[in-house]
């Protein structure tokens, strides 16, 4: 099955013209480096992708569903800063 899908594929790409082999290539291209550009760092100084960034994001919204998170509140007395500071 996969051998048919992959020939299929061939098939179409060999009927392309120069130009649109072209395109197809720098629009793979495109995506490829823009599914690993960096657009975020963590509190550490990690680097994020957007893949990374939005389980980050993911994982915290849950853990604000599930309240499991911590208030401002006591994020400040736990940071050594007033409340009103923050």
């Amino acid at each position: 099955m996969e051998h048919t899908i992959l020939e299929n594929i061939y098939s179409e790409i060999v009927r392309l013209s120069d130009f649109e082999r072209d395109e197809l290539y720098n629009w793979m291209k495109r995506d490829f480096y823009k599914s690993r550009e960096i657009v975020a760092y963590t509190t550490n100084g990690e680097p994020l992708t957007v893949e990374q960034y939005r389980k980050l994001v993911s994982a915290g919204i849950e853990q604000c569903v599930k309240g499991e998170s911590v208030g401002l509140e006591d994020l400040s007395r736990e940071l050594g800063y007033s409340y009103a500071e923050l």
